[in-house]
């Protein structure tokens, strides 16, 4: 289990990025546990999180400015079309490749939402809303860790990826050719 010092600055897939305020170890029904209290950069609620969830929440440390520059300058070439899947069926997939704590799944997110959007794929507004969350920590963390400016944080991961996404009725499933 990673440990996480005050101060640190880590990301949380849902949140954005979070800056650890403090850490705890309760005891509940008898078992003790040690908690990370992290407070979102934008707003000012705290989240309370269980350590031994943080990995299983997608919660890691921020990426260094060489991995940035990997997973911005890594052409993604082949791309395995879901076929019939339903809206709900993406919001799963994609929020299990978030919460998996992989560097560069969002960008992996973002990739796959272009695909899907050149294929004429409807989103439901669940899935926009989880679009723009995920495009907003991106840029978040590329902005911190580059030490720049929100905007060419944004530039920097491109126009195609960062886009606003077309909305629609939720559609079951989309027609495959």
């Amino acid at each position: 289990m990673i440990s996480y010092q005050l101060g640190s600055q880590i990301y949380e897939p849902f949140l954005g990025l979070c800056t650890v305020v403090d850490s705890t170890e309760e005891t509940m029904l008898g078992v003790s546990q040690m908690f990370y209290e992290l407070k979102p950069m934008e707003g000012t609620s705290k989240v309370k999180v269980p350590a031994s969830q943080m990995a299983s929440r997608g919660i890691r440390s921020l990426m260094s400015a060489a991995q940035i520059q990997r997973e911005l300058s890594t052409t993604r070439g082949s791309w395995e079309d879901p076929g019939r899947e339903t809206y709900a069926q993406r919001l799963r997939r994609w929020t299990q490749l978030l919460r998996s704590g992989q560097v560069g799944g969002a960008y992996e997110f973002l990739w796959d939402w272009k695909k899907l959007s050149e294929l004429g794929t409807r989103f439901s507004p669940k899935e926009v809303e989880m679009h723009s969350n995920v495009q907003r920590v991106m840029i978040q963390e590329i902005a911190e860790v580059l030490q720049i400016s929100t905007e060419k944080a944004s530039s920097m991961i491109g126009p195609e990826l960062v886009s606003t996404a077309r909305q629609g009725r939720p559609v079951a499933a989309r027609a495959t050719s």
